[in-house]
C-alpha cells in the first residue's frame, strides 16, 4: 500500500475510534526497523492505547504495564517505546526500530 494510502487508512481507523468526535491532541510517529520493516504509531492525548499501522493493517493496541518506557500489546503484537527507540514483537520475532 502506498504511504499516502497507509496514512489515510490509519486516520480513518483513528477517527472511527475517537470518543464523541471531540478534537484531541495527537502524535504520529514513523519508525524504521532492522530488516526494512516500517510502521507508524498514532498516539492520542488522554487515551491508553496506540494505533499501529504495519503491513497495510491498522490495529488498536491497549497500553499495558511497563517498568520503563511505554508498552502497547494485543493479540501477540507488542510495541515498546522509549525515547526515539522502539521494539516491535510479532509472530515470535523481535525487531529493533528507531524514529525517522
Amino acid at each position: 500500500m502506498p504511504r499516502t494510502g497507509a496514512w489515510l487508512g490509519l486516520a480513518a481507523l483513528v477517527l472511527a475510534m475517537a470518543p464523541g468526535g471531540a478534537a484531541q491532541a495527537q502524535t504520529y510517529v514513523h519508525y524504521e526497523c532492522e530488516g526494512g520493516t516500517t510502521f507508524e504509531l498514532a498516539l492520542f492525548e488522554g487515551t491508553k492505547a496506540a494505533f499501529l499501522q504495519v503491513d497495510g493493517k491498522s490495529i488498536k493496541l491497549p497500553q499495558s504495564v511497563s517498568i520503563t518506557g511505554t508498552r502497547y500489546r494485543k493479540d501477540g503484537i507488542t510495541v515498546w517505546t522509549k525515547g526515539e527507540r522502539a521494539t516491535l514483537r510479532r509472530a515470535g520475532k523481535r525487531i529493533e526500530c528507531k524514529v525517522k
